[in-house]
């Protein structure tokens, strides 16, 4: 994480949240996992607290690309998709996502071979809790991009993937990226939770 937390007052309803008391609680926090990711060209039921959570970085997207004559996306947003890892406990939850568009993100380096894009793209915590909701911007994050695979087989996470965890004891959520095979240094992120 860069830079200190900023903290911004969240518009969206905690009904848009990923919603605690419909998921089930977050077995074993500490263990890497492979991050989410969602679509926000077309946001669906899945994907529309995401949109929420990047409403005004979506709008200034959209403009881009309507103040470039693309008309295309006069019913959806322009190409965006988000990554996220979600951390649920008894009294609230705690969302890290990274937006990836392309007037927001910067790329870092390509892997021809898996045929993936590392980017550097805009991250935000968000944190839904009694009835509550605050995000963060939390600097900027790794997203991993990835192209057509041959025959629409699935990428290959061992060779270029996201991945995090909640570390309990230091209340912070780590982020993480292996590409092309191996761990990218600049892609590791802690970024800590703050507490009530």
């Amino acid at each position: 994480m860069h830079g200190r937390l900023t903290f911004i007052a969240v518009a969206a309803a905690l009904t848009l949240a990923p919603d605690a008391s419909a998921q089930s609680l977050t077995h074993d926090p500490n263990a890497w996992r492979a991050v989410a990711y969602a679509d926000l060209e077309l946001p669906n039921s899945e994907a529309v607290p995401y949109a929420s959570l990047w409403a005004d970085r979506l709008k200034k997207n959209n403009d881009a690309y309507a103040a470039k004559g693309d008309t295309r996306f006069a019913v959806a947003n322009a190409p965006a998709s988000e990554s996220h890892i979600v951390v649920r406990s008894p009294t609230k939850t705690v969302v890290l996502s990274v937006l990836h568009t392309l007037t927001g993100c910067s790329p870092i380096r390509a892997d021809p071979v898996g045929n993936a894009t590392l980017k550097r793209c805009p991250m935000r915590l968000a944190i839904y809790q009694n009835g509550r909701s605050t995000v963060a911007d939390a600097g900027s994050g790794c997203f991993i991009e990835y192209g057509a695979q041959p025959n629409n087989v699935r990428p290959d996470l061992a060779r270029n993937g996201a991945m995090g965890a909640y570390d309990v004891q230091a209340k912070s959520i780590r982020a993480g990226i292996v590409f092309q095979g191996e761990i990218a240094p600049e892609c590791q992120f802690r970024v800590p939770v703050p507490q009530p």
